[in-house]
């Protein structure tokens, strides 16, 4: 099965094996069975039965797969009745952690293997509801040894994924062909129903195309294999990542559940551990850190385009979740069909307060395939972008970032890429925290798999050898401290205050090393909405600035377009200036109001080299009175940004800025810091809107003497003392220190070559002489007068000679280069054409 079953034209099934759908009519039972749900149906038995039973028949019939008439049908091609049974070994090490299971599958007996699957749920994780329009928050009893994992005996690539706690219910892989599994609650003998997934057209995750996505040009990807080999350090990849995941469950999905609260968190548990099955694959965990269902109708407007659905959910995280529950991401799960369009994400959204989000549709009960579409989601969110034909992953045809979604594949050589590229830009800082799970215990930890699991020390992966740090039982050596990470240099970990990441842009701020830790504190930056640049504002970390953007694509010498450029170019409506794509509901691009024109595309001039483009990626050059006005069209699907739209962010009239191709007011940024009262005018707002403060004194309200920081970035290094005869605070910034060890160092060395050059002088003086010569006689006491010497006299014991006057060296001067533009900048323009394609 190489193409993905689709999610269109689905309903839900599994729960009305429970509902028993029945009608009582004049006295008597009326089963309710639509046409299209029984159409090529049959039953399969198991050899051996000769007939089947009345009851057997009667059974069936009521846990026939019922559904919703307005979403279409969805049916199995074969279905049976099993009764699993638990095997039990003798001398199993873990008899607990492990478990198997003896079935039947299309009358052939198979044996299935399991191991718990921990970890993927925050301790405690909160839960909210609505009653009676009021929050509440429950804390719900979680069993973290329900999920187990594994494969069937004798099958190759074969995988299982089940819940235990209450019989058998998951999913099963054979043959790259997908079966459920669920118990019967009114058996009384462990009686499960085994179907067939039927196969489904595949997904695609774009809306107005089909085609493959065809990704990043061969160059672009040669240049970061290299930065990853290079310079990436190896724990990026070593070292597992955890992405905790906040799920909004909307209002109709919760009724497709049964309205019911616990088979709901149920349902999103079961979809949290089988999209664990396809992140490990990436050496990431995804963890479920929260909740929030929607019981009683929808807290946002849920439309049939789910990008507009995003932005809204979007909004609504920022405002009422970021400050309520701590998140890596947040991802909403809608029930309707929105059409070919099952998913949008925000590409690179991970670990920051302005996109970490994404919708799925899940408006079926393919449980397999929706985990397969959170995944992909939740891969643009971690900086991948789809796969193109050059992409591979093992022997399947599509990969998991193929446009077209698919149940069976993995991430590619390319995601792969992609993802280190995110996590070496520093992107991916909150992946690296492990968060509290409740009742970790001993996971199975295979030394030499370059991951740090159960109590190893370290784990060098296939090179213990060779490890300066770690030997091959994954301990550290004696002298070691610690083996990798950004606070560990030569096996010791980095003083307290060494700065560990170093502020990127005047929106950001450095982390430092706590001495204690070889990671780095996660990455933080100045709240959105501080201003930068006189009348800019901070965004994500950024001083967004459209200069900048216009440099960043056309190279050094372009600049954004002046207002004329705009008014003629983003007031047409067309793929090069418009403040809006089509949509399902919009056919047409969205022409730019007055008011709205800097917040549409990006319009540049000045433009000295032409970028590398993608296929299917257009520049365009206008001429204006003197100038030539500067767009690109470089849509990539509905799920990730246009590069040729002016950012998020922006700043487009005094007190404004753009948000979603709109010109606001800046309090749409939430900016409630108050440097002065909350940091006692000594720091700033970061992200997390706690202070960091400057050198000299302490968070968290920067009153106190301390070492700057944040509580967030770890303490910065000062050295401070209070003089009181200034009645001030004197501060000493590592910095200092490293200025006066640049200038005490060379006067060491020089008074050091003195003292050398005096001892020898002085060796030489008292070296006795081989001979004694004799005495001169009395006429050769008074010689000819000799010239003078051009030698300079020799100095008295004990002093130095004076050192003859030198000259500096001269530096060597080296011819300043050009900076290329970001990405890989072409040749220069002599005569533009109208269109690039």
């Amino acid at each position: 099965m190489s193409v993905a079953p689709s999610v269109r034209d689905s309903a839900s099934v599994l729960p009305s094996l429970r509902k028993k759908r029945v009608a009582l009519e004049e006295g008597e039972i009326k089963f309710q069975i639509w046409a299209p749900q029984t159409r090529d149906l049959r039953l399969g038995l198991v050899p051996g039965s000769s007939c089947v039973r009345l009851s057997i028949v009667l059974l069936l019939l009521i846990f026939l797969p019922s559904m919703y008439c307005d979403q279409g049908s969805v049916y199995y091609s074969f279905y049976e009745i099993i009764m699993p049974k638990k095997l039990t070994f003798q001398e199993r090490e873990d008899p607990v952690e492990k478990a198997s299971y003896m079935l039947y599958m299309q009358g052939q007996k198979q044996v299935i293997h399991l191991k718990v699957k921990k970890d993927y749920f925050v301790s405690s994780f909160p839960v909210f509801s609505y009653h009676n329009g009021i929050l509440e928050q429950e804390m719900p009893f979680i069993s973290h040894d329900c999920h187990y994992e594994g494969y069937i005996e004798g099958v190759p690539g074969s995988f299982v994924s089940v819940n235990t706690c209450s019989g058998l219910k998951g999913i099963l892989i054979k043959e790259e062909q997908s079966y459920g599994i669920e118990p019967m609650e009114s058996s009384k003998r462990f009686e499960h129903v085994l179907y067939t997934m039927a196969h489904q057209a595949p997904v695609s995750c774009s809306v107005t195309s089909n085609k493959s996505q065809q990704g990043v040009s061969t160059s672009r990807q040669q240049g970061s294999r290299k930065l990853r080999d290079l310079h990436a350090p190896s724990y990026l990849w070593s070292h597992t990542k955890y992405v905790e995941m906040f799920v909004v469950v909307n209002h109709l999905r919760f009724q497709m559940w049964g309205s019911n609260i616990n088979e709901t968190i149920q349902g999103v548990m079961d979809i949290i551990a089988l999209a664990n099955s396809f992140t490990r694959g990436i050496n990431t965990e995804v963890v479920l850190a929260g909740m929030e269902i929607w019981t009683e109708g929808d807290l946002i407007e849920v439309p049939v385009d789910l990008q507009v659905t995003l932005r809204n959910f979007n909004s609504w995280r920022q405002q009422k979740l970021f400050s309520r529950v701590k998140h890596d991401v947040a991802h909403m799960i809608v029930g309707h069909h929105p059409g070919q369009n099952m998913g949008q994400a925000f590409l690179s959204g991970a670990c920051s307060s302005g996109f970490a989000a994404a919708v799925e549709s899940f408006h079926h009960e393919d449980v397999l395939l929706f985990a397969a579409l959170m995944v992909h989601e939740l891969g643009h969110n971690l900086g991948i972008q789809h796969d193109h034909s050059a992409c591979i992953c093992k022997d399947k045809y599509f990969c998991l970032m193929h446009e077209n979604i698919t149940k069976v594949g993995g991430f590619s050589n390319c995601s792969s890429d992609s993802f280190y590229q995110f996590l070496h830009e520093h992107k991916g800082a909150c992946l690296f925290n492990k968060p509290g799970h409740k009742g970790r215990t001993r996971r199975d930890a295979i030394c030499g798999n370059g991951v740090v699991d159960g109590q190893e020390e370290c784990d060098c992966g296939p090179i213990c050898d060779r490890h300066p740090c770690c030997d091959p039982t994954c301990k550290l050596k004696k002298y070691a401290q610690c083996s990798q990470g950004l606070c560990c240099f030569e096996c010791q970990l980095r003083g307290k205050g060494y700065m560990c990441r170093p502020a990127g842009d005047e929106c950001d701020l450095p982390e430092y090393c706590e001495g204690t830790s070889e990671e780095c504190p996660v990455n933080t930056y100045k709240q959105d909405g501080t201003p930068c640049e006189r009348i800019n504002y901070c965004y994500m970390g950024q001083c967004r600035n459209p200069d900048k953007q216009c440099i960043r694509i056309y190279g050094p010498h372009a600049r954004s377009a002046s207002e004329d450029c705009y008014q003629s170019m983003n007031s047409k409506g067309d793929r090069f200036g418009n403040c809006g794509r089509p949509s399902e509901n919009d056919p047409v691009y969205v022409k730019c109001i007055d008011d709205d024109i800097f917040c549409g595309k990006l319009i540049c001039t000045d433009v000295a080299y032409l970028p590398r483009i993608k296929p299917n990626h257009t520049l365009i050059q206008v001429p204006y009175t003197d100038d030539w006005c500067w767009s690109m069209d470089a849509y990539n699907g509905a799920d990730i940004p246009d590069d040729g739209d002016v950012q998020t962010g922006t700043y487009c009239a005094p007190n404004k800025v753009c948000m979603n191709y709109s010109c606001v007011d800046h309090a749409v940024f939430n900016y409630d810091c108050k440097p002065a009262e909350m940091c006692n005018g000594k720091g700033v707002c970061n992200n997390l809107r706690h202070c960091h403060c400057e050198p000299g004194f302490a968070p968290p309200d920067c009153r106190a003497p301390g070492d700057g920081g944040s509580v967030d970035s770890g303490p910065g290094f000062f050295l401070y003392d209070t003089n009181p005869s200034e009645g001030g605070l004197r501060v000493k910034s590592n910095e200092d220190n490293a200025g006066k060890v640049v200038f005490i160092l060379p006067v060491f060395l020089v008074g050091l070559l003195f003292g050398l050059v005096i001892f020898t002088s002085f060796s030489i003086r008292k070296k006795p002489p081989e001979a004694t010569p004799e005495p001169p006689s009395e006429e050769s006491l008074e010689g000819p007068p000799e010239a003078p010497s051009e030698e300079p006299p020799e100095a008295p014991l004990g002093e130095p000679p004076e050192a003859p006057a030198e000259e500096p060296p001269e530096e060597p001067h080296e011819m300043p280069e050009e900076p290329a533009p970001e990405g890989e900048a072409g040749e220069p323009l002599e005569e533009p054409e109208t269109e690039y394609q």
